[in-house]
């Protein structure tokens, strides 16, 4: 990395990985992840390390990206600005649930952390995307960002409000995903926001379905009972 020679490196992380593929021929994501924890380390200082990570990005498969994730993840707890330019250049590049939820769980939540109200205005802006993967990034996001502050269950809601009439399945299951975490910090709050989605769109029906799942079963009952 140091060397900017990008296809050494991608040789050596296949080379590194060949022997220690799963059943489903995948590098386990824990191992990626103290891979990318530990070049992280390295990188946090070096004025270049974005520029070569967003290399490594564009050239590199899943294993790669998974690992530039994990680096951002370090990188991204002393550099608030370049890390959010980031995340904004690669969103189009995502391709697929893995790498899309590990960005907004692992990277864009922790951002949203730091500066709740840029996150969140940018987030507003994801769900709106043609993309599906910047819509579900969205909603993947609030399951890690709501763990850390409960006391914004309001805000989170809010979002997810604006994606109820969402179509497309990967998206959805990401909404009901997030529901569900935010049920556990705030259930009363997510109890009466289902009921209003059970009552006014039949549409939302599969996403009110999946995001009570958390709910006591009484509650689930009465959500039910409006159908």
């Amino acid at each position: 990395m140091k060397e900017g020679d990008i296809d050494r490196v991608l040789s050596l992380i296949s080379k590194s990985f060949m022997k220690k593929k799963n059943t489903l021929n995948l590098t386990p994501t824990p191992l990626l992840l103290s891979t990318g924890k530990e070049l992280g380390k390295m990188l946090i200082k070096e004025e270049w390390s974005f520029s070569r990570l967003m290399n490594l990005w564009k050239k590199g498969g899943r294993d790669e990206k998974l690992i530039v994730i994990f680096v951002l993840r370090e990188l991204c707890k002393k550099d608030y600005e370049n890390s959010k330019s980031f995340v904004i250049n690669i969103v189009d590049d995502i391709s697929d649930w893995e790498v899309c939820d590990q960005l907004g769980v692992r990277v864009v939540a922790s951002l949203a952390v730091k500066n709740r109200d840029d996150m969140f205005s940018l987030m507003h802006n994801w769900i709106k995307s043609e993309n599906k993967w910047a819509r579900r990034l969205a909603a993947a996001t609030l399951t890690a960002y709501i763990r850390k502050r409960k006391e914004d269950s309001g805000m989170c809601l809010q979002l997810l409000d604006e994606m109820m009439g969402e179509e497309d399945k990967d998206v959805k299951k990401a909404i009901g995903w997030a529901l569900r975490e935010i049920t556990k910090k705030d259930s009363e709050a997510v109890f009466k926001f289902l009921q209003k989605w059970a009552k006014q769109d039949k549409n939302a029906r599969s996403i009110v379905r999946d995001g009570m799942k958390k709910l006591p079963k009484e509650k689930q009952d009465e959500i039910k009972s409006l159908w």
